[in-house]
């Protein structure tokens, strides 16, 4: 499964043949099929797979934010992140449009790995608020989901134009959002 998410980020979903997959895992059908019924049921557990990877990381870099100081500071370090890989796109959203009409348990896990990104913004944004330099009537849950649409936005926007100044400005009006709040 490592393999087929490598390859399916790499190439997409589509573009990747299930023995490319086999080969690259060193694998033949009869193990394929051992683990998996279908192509589709492995590229739903490849996208669980690699939106685990990805959580992962953003768990790190936001789990201990409860600061707009870090808030920014763990923002700017998935900006330069996004331009060290060469503007590539979202791995959780790249996966996401593809399979969102053609694969519905693979839709299924890249709305989850979404969730719980929007879920991590939101508990540093409940952070905040807890401290006190968010105003009482602030949503983090609401905030996040402002937040994570205009970084979603920003990077296909990026990719799009092979231009990081997108993806600034989004994340910049994101924080504004934020910002608005302050106590």
């Amino acid at each position: 499964m490592e393999r087929a998410a490598d390859l399916f980020a790499a190439r997409g979903i589509a573009a990747t043949s299930l023995e490319e997959v086999l080969a690259a895992a060193g694998a033949g059908k009869g193990q394929f099929y051992h683990y998996f019924r279908s192509r589709d049921e492995l590229a739903a557990a490849a996208v669980g797979h690699r939106c685990a990877q990805v959580v992962a990381g953003l768990a790190q870099a936001l789990g201990g934010v409860s600061s707009l100081a870090g808030l920014e500071q763990a923002l700017a370090g998935f900006v330069a992140g996004f331009e060290e890989t060469g503007m590539a796109g979202c791995p959780i959203g790249t996966l996401a449009t593809e399979v969102a009409g053609r694969n519905e348990e693979a839709r299924l896990q890249a709305a989850a790995g979404f969730d719980a990104w929007e879920r991590l913004l939101a508990g540093a944004l409940e952070r905040m608020r807890q401290r006190g330099e968010l105003r009482t009537d602030a949503a983090p849950a609401v905030l996040a989901t402002g937040l994570l649409a205009s970084i979603e936005g920003g990077m296909v926007l990026s990719q799009a134009r092979k231009d990081m100044a997108s993806l600034r400005i989004a994340v910049e009006a994101g924080l504004g959002q934020v910002r608005a709040y302050l106590s």
